[in-house]
């Protein structure tokens, strides 16, 4: 931003007069010295930064063919190696007992071969009857559905009604019972109530015997007991408890009758028919495999698990001869796992790798970035990268993006690859691009990416702004050497600087110190210092 240096000519002071009760006085108002700046237009260019770290463009784990010790290791970490560059060698021992194995599978799919050959075709044949006898009994019992099924139905309503009537009688009867035993038990308690206060009073004036009136005492609780059984007794068939039995074959007669009203028995002979119609089906089934011979079919079957177990056998011997371990590429050993007579496993036996190789000619940035930027992350956007030691600007290209959301952190893995900087050609291979020696997998980076661009964009001195509330502000501007104050529209902050939306003119002269001393129309000289 330029600053302004105007020299103005002397202004016509103004005059004014000042008329009091001594008199009237003339006084000459001075211009005060001011320091301004223009506004100034820029491109912003925004970006986002990440925290990532570089990994090389493969790390292979490198494993034995086959699991046994090793006998012979021939690199060491840091060693240059070529793909297929023979890295070590285990025991073929555990190889051996594998093609052993084998072997004894190859004789049981033989084995099963023989005996699918022998039996296959009269089991098949022999399903084919049992699904004709099938079929012959599903009929049978449909028969015996059609002619028994509305008379064993009709009987049960039958039952069930005298079952009803039965249990109205039997109420009725319990209830006159239970009325008159309730009537006798009234009359025996009455009496021996009478009989025990009787007896208690004798008992006070010592006329009877403590015998005789414990004799009492207990022929009184006898029969009290009897009443309140009674009572019980006739109470049930008030609350309606003892129509239990009743309600219940009522129920069991509404449903028979139910039964017998949505003719029941067709959906018994429905089912049978059901079952016919399914054995038939089997039948079909079973006439089907035996037209189409599917024992040859069985057989074949065997006769491939026989030819699959003879390419495991070979396969188990080959790897007899796989004990030697070779490098799947060219680059760097960046680790030996295992020692001279360590027990080396293969992968898929979920053993430890021997080496760890590194393909060092291409370097990736890898870093996590949040879903909610995930519109401004493209494959084939560039990226800057820089290191702590101080390494700065390496161009990288975004080449992945992981389609999976990381659980719990809600971000995702994106890669840039480094572009080769220019550097020193190795002497054995002048066709390869040597990184910085700086940049090795595993170290930190810092990964910048451009996000946006907005050009013409208007930017004062912060300090020319006053009074800023919900985005205006107040500037003072100096027009024809006089302070004219305006309201501005404002943005963004960047450094000491501030965006402005409203239209000024690029030689505007804002006033950028001691606003505080001026008002609207005072006269003023822009500072030369």
């Amino acid at each position: 931003m330029k600053s302004i240096i105007i020299y103005v000519l002397t202004v016509t002071a103004l005059c004014f007069s000042v008329i009091t009760t001594e008199g009237i006085s003339q006084e000459t108002e001075q211009p005060i010295a001011v320091s301004v700046e223009t506004p100034r237009r820029i491109s912003i260019v925004s970006e986002k930064t990440y925290n990532g770290h570089l990994v090389p463009r493969a790390e292979v784990k490198v494993y034995a063919n086959i699991s046994g010790k090793l006998v012979k290791l021939n690199a060491v970490p840091g060693q240059t190696v070529a793909k297929g560059d023979v890295l070590a060698q285990s025991s073929a021992r555990q190889a051996t007992i594998d093609a052993i194995k084998a072997e004894v599978a190859v004789s049981v799919a033989k084995s099963q071969l023989t005996t699918t050959e022998a039996n296959a075709q009269t089991r098949i044949e022999t399903q084919l009857v049992t699904a004709k006898e099938s079929v012959a009994d599903a009929e049978s019992k449909l028969e015996e559905t059609k002619s028994l099924a509305e008379m064993r139905i009709r009987n049960q309503l039958i039952q069930a009604e005298s079952a009803y009537k039965a249990a109205q009688a039997n109420f009725e009867r319990a209830k006159v019972s239970s009325k008159q035993g309730l009537e006798r038990a009234k009359t025996e308690f009455a009496k021996a109530t009478s009989d025990f206060e009787r007896d208690k009073e004798l008992h006070e004036q010592e006329l009877i015997s403590d015998s005789a009136y414990e004799a009492s005492e207990t022929r009184f609780k006898l029969v009290q007991s009897r009443h309140e059984e009674a009572v019980a007794a006739a109470t049930q068939f008030e609350d309606g408890t003892a129509q239990v039995t009743v309600e219940k074959t009522k129920a069991e007669l509404a449903v028979a009758r139910k039964i017998v009203e949505s003719r029941g028995w067709e959906r018994e002979i429905a089912a049978a028919e059901s079952k016919v119609t399914q054995a038939k089906a089997n039948l079909q089934t079973a006439q089907k495999l035996v037209e189409a011979k599917a024992w040859e079919r069985e057989i074949e079957i065997a006769k491939s698990a026989v030819s699959e177990a003879d390419e495991q056998l070979k396969l188990a011997r080959e790897q007899v001869n796989e004990a030697v371990i070779t490098s799947p590429i060219d680059g760097v050993i960046a680790q030996r796992h295992l020692e001279l007579g360590d027990y080396a496993k293969s992968a898929a036996s979920s053993g430890q790798p021997v080496y760890t190789v590194v393909a060092m000619d291409i370097l990736k940035a890898v870093w996590s970035v949040s879903v909610s930027d995930i519109n401004i992350i493209k494959e084939g956007n560039m990226v800057l990268i820089s290191t702590a030691s101080g390494i700065q600007n390496i161009i990288g290209t975004i080449d992945f993006i992981s389609p999976i959301v990381k659980q719990g952190e809600n971000s995702i893995t994106v890669h840039a690859t480094l572009n080769k900087p220019l550097g020193n050609r190795t002497e054995k291979d002048t066709s390869v691009l040597v990184h910085n020696k700086a940049l090795k997998p595993g170290i930190s980076v810092t990964i910048s990416l451009k996000t946006g661009e907005r050009k013409n964009v208007l930017l004062l001195p912060r300090r020319a702004v006053l009074n800023i509330q919900r985005g205006i502000g107040d500037i003072f501007v100096v027009e024809e050497n006089v302070v004219r104050q305006k309201q501005v529209n404002v943005g963004g902050i960047y450094g000491g600087e501030i965006e402005l939306s409203s239209q000024l003119t690029l030689s505007t002269n804002v006033i950028v110190e001691n606003q505080h001393l001026l008002s609207e129309g005072a006269p003023v000289s822009i500072s030369t210092e």
